[in-house]
């Protein structure tokens, strides 16, 4: 630790690279949360267009948009679970692996 004019700054720079890659990995976690949401939202779309789509096409009008929506729900509802599972796997191993460091510091 080296102090210039009364500020102390950290001559090592692993403490930086390890904040960064933090950092870098929590922007990488959200960026996947918000792709699948979005992911399930444009499924959810795509279905009822579909469906509205084949509605127009063999005039069996709110038969397919209907069945289109209620399959885009039944897709976006999985893949918000998917996530929302995996969401919390991970937040179970970061409160395991702090209370692991904790019981270490305690020592």
């Amino acid at each position: 630790m080296v102090s210039v004019g009364g500020v102390s700054m950290s001559t090592g720079s692993s403490n930086g690279r390890d904040h960064r890659r933090r950092q870098a990995g929590q922007i990488a976690q959200a960026y996947r949360a918000v792709h699948e949401i979005v992911s399930a939202a444009a499924s959810l779309g795509l279905m009822t267009y579909g469906g509205y789509w084949l509605d127009q096409r063999f005039g069996w009008r709110p038969v397919l948009t209907i069945s289109g929506a209620c399959l885009g729900f039944l897709v976006a509802g999985m893949s918000l679970r998917q996530l929302l599972r995996r969401m919390d796997r991970e937040d179970q191993k970061r409160r395991q692996k702090a209370s692991g460091e904790q019981e270490i510091r305690s020592k």
